[in-house]
Parts: structure tokens; sequence; C-alpha cells
């Protein structure tokens, strides 16, 4: 308090990582900051103990310069109606993880400028339901930025969003454009079919649920701008996960503008999931022109793999370049090879050039490859071979 009265009356900022500090200040020291509420204007407690957190759940006076909040403990006590008195009229961003806070959507109604939203892992006691959530959002015209990752919902909860009616209307989120969830598929489902947003970057995050397996989630991305125009798409594979990633070109730049990330509870990624996910999630793009592919693939019967491979390469008819890192060459091969004679034009039919990244130039091409490009030059579509160096 004694430092404070010296400084003149500037903005208050509060910053405590507890898990980074070799010294982190007392929670009476960081209580006196709190009473200088008038201009405290951002606080950011990280991994805060339960002590401290209980001192802040009792903040029953408003912050009137408010404008940045962020909040996380792994065991933190519920914070009541009265928290903050009800009033964060100039907050701009709310970042709660392990906080339960039922009566959230109370306070955000006093606010109509925040842009940044961010919750995770929010225990039972903080649950907040599908409805609920739409609820809120609802009031958020200026809300950019929606972050919502691993609520514990009730034992209770247990409706899927597929078995219900599709919503009749839905509510409309005029500025929200980036969208990051990693929850589980019934509870995504059931509010995206509530909701329109001209979101132009989403990151989901699906666990042993394929994406042609929850069909609102594809409806939602449908109906914004994320389809529009997209130049490239990425599917990666690794152990126990597979990500496909979509990118659309703006001046010559290519810009991420999805993420779908598929883990699997078995050790490796099953392609044949991924291949029904993009060809049900992505419908034909006709300004589709790269796909890469890379990564870990699974290891098994070359017949069951090829077919599977020509499955997930089918949907690709725009697609004029082909990028196979190191490690995906030699399980695409097989399924290139499947395309010769009168299959010749049944995949990637308007395939210009494949890339090798990272695959050295003085070994041979595999010899499906080879096949297929001879294949393509004796139909009077050539495809030619490069290679290049691997990105970093």
């Amino acid at each position: 308090m004694k430092t404070l009265d010296i400084w003149p009356e500037l903005p208050i900022v509060l910053r405590v990582h507890y898990g980074k500090m070799v010294q982190p200040p007392s929670v009476t020291d960081v209580i006196s900051v709190f009473q200088r509420r008038d201009r405290v204007c951002k606080i950011s407690i990280d991994d805060g103990p339960n002590s401290l957190l209980k001192e802040v759940a009792t903040m029953t006076e408003p912050f009137p310069e408010l404008i940045e909040l962020e909040l996380s403990s792994s065991e933190a006590p519920i914070l009541p109606d009265s928290f903050l008195g009800g009033s964060v009229p100039r907050l701009q961003s709310l970042t709660l993880w392990g906080i339960p806070f039922p009566a959230i959507g109370k306070l955000l109604l006093s606010t109509r400028d925040l842009v940044t939203l961010s919750l995770g892992f929010i225990p039972p006691s903080g649950y907040i339901s599908p409805e609920a959530m739409v609820a809120i959002l609802s009031e958020l015209t200026r809300l950019k930025s929606l972050y919502l990752c691993s609520f514990e919902s009730p034992q209770f909860w247990t409706h899927r969003a597929s078995q219900r009616p599709p919503a009749l209307t839905r509510v409309v989120l005029p500025a929200l454009t980036t969208f990051h969830y990693s929850i589980n598929s019934e509870y995504l489902e059931d509010m995206v079919s509530q909701i329109d947003a001209p979101l132009d970057s989403i990151n989901v995050t699906l666990f042993d649920q394929p994406v042609f397996d929850i069909p609102l989630l594809r409806d939602f991305i449908g109906r914004t701008k994320i389809l529009d125009a997209p130049h490239q798409v990425d599917a990666c594979f690794s152990i126990g996960n597979a990500k496909i990633t979509l990118f659309q070109r703006k001046e010559d730049i290519d810009f991420k503008v999805l993420d779908l990330v598929i883990f699997y509870s078995t050790h490796d990624p099953h392609t044949s999931s991924l291949a029904q996910s993009c060809s049900s999630f992505l419908p034909l793009l006709p300004s589709l022109e790269h796909l890469g592919i890379s990564g870990y693939l699974p290891s098994g019967g070359q017949d069951v793999e090829a077919k599977q491979w020509m499955e997930l390469l089918r949907p690709f008819i725009t697609v004029e370049a082909l990028v196979l890192d190191e490690s995906a060459v030699f399980s695409v091969a097989p399924a290139l090879q499947k395309l010769v004679g009168e299959r010749v034009m049944e995949g990637l039919p308007a395939l210009q050039t494949i890339f090798l990244e990272g695959f050295q130039s003085w070994i041979p091409v595999p010899e499906g490859i080879g096949k297929f490009i001879a294949a393509r030059e004796l139909s009077g579509r050539p495809v030619i071979v490069r290679h290049r160096e691997k990105k970093q």
C-alpha cells in the first residue's frame, strides 16, 4: 500500500503467475492491490492458491475500470452472484480456467464491450448447459473470439443434440470470427445448432468421434465463411490423432481457417474414418488446389490401405498439387498405383504436380508413383514429380 501511495494514480495491472514465480507475493499483498479497485484495469492470476481465490470470491465491489480478467486454479471456490458487484461495464476479455461461476451470465449482462471469452476445465459445480451458453452469447454482440475447453457435465445431462429436432431459429453472433472448442461432440452439436456466426477461423478437437458422425457441426461450418474459396487442405497423422487443416489464400498468402483434430484411443489413426470425414465434411470445393499429406501413418495390409487411401483422395477432384512428406510417400504410392488403365482419372483428375517433401532426390521414386505417372502420360493428362526441402 505504501508503494501504491508513492506513485501517481496510474492504471494498475496485476499479473501473478504462481507456477512461474520463485517468490510469489503473499495473499495479503495481492489483496492490498484490489483495494485500489477504481484504478485496477487488468487482473491475471494463474494457478492461484485456494486461499487467494477465496479472497477473490469475496470481492463484491465493482471494478469500474476493469477491462481484462484472467483467473485459473486447479482448486477454486464457486464465484457467487455478487462477484464484482455483478457489474463489469468496461470488460473486454474474460478467461476462467478451473473456476466455477454459475452466475457468469448475470455478470456478462453488465458489459457490451466483451470481445474475448475463454472458459476451460470448468468443474460440475460451474457447469453451463448449451442452452444457457447460447443465451449468454446472444447478449455479447461484440464478441470476436470464443474458447471453450473441457466442461465437466453433471451426470444427469446425457441427451444428444442429434436426437432433438433442428432449431427453427438461430441466434446470430455478428462479430464472432474465431472459435476454439474441445469438449464433447454432444455439447458442441447442441450449441452450434442454435447459432450462426461469420467465422473465419475455427479449431475443433474431438475424441474418438469422426467428423462424419456429427452432422450438425458440418452444417454449422457450412453456414460460416470457412468454406468460402479454400485454397489448400492438409491431412496430418500422428500417433493417436489425425488433423485436417484448411487454408484460404489472400494476396498470395495462405491463412489457416480451420483445424479439425481427432484423437483416437487406439494407437493408430483410422485412415478409413478420416476418409469418410473428408468426403462428408468437405463438399466439392472448386477453389481447392493443394492437398498435403504428412506425419505418422498406420501400417497394415497394403491392399486394405490402398483402398482406404483411394477413398481419402476421391473427394479432391480439383486438386492440382499433391504434397507428400517422406513418411507419407510409401503409404500413398500403392493407392496411386491403382489409378491406371481405365481407372486413371478416378482419383485426383486435375492433378498436375506431386511434390515429394523431404524425400531425398537420389532415392528412387516408389514404383506405385512411377506407374501412376506413366498412366497419366498415356492419358494425355501428364503429372510431374518435384522434390523440395521439408518446411521447418
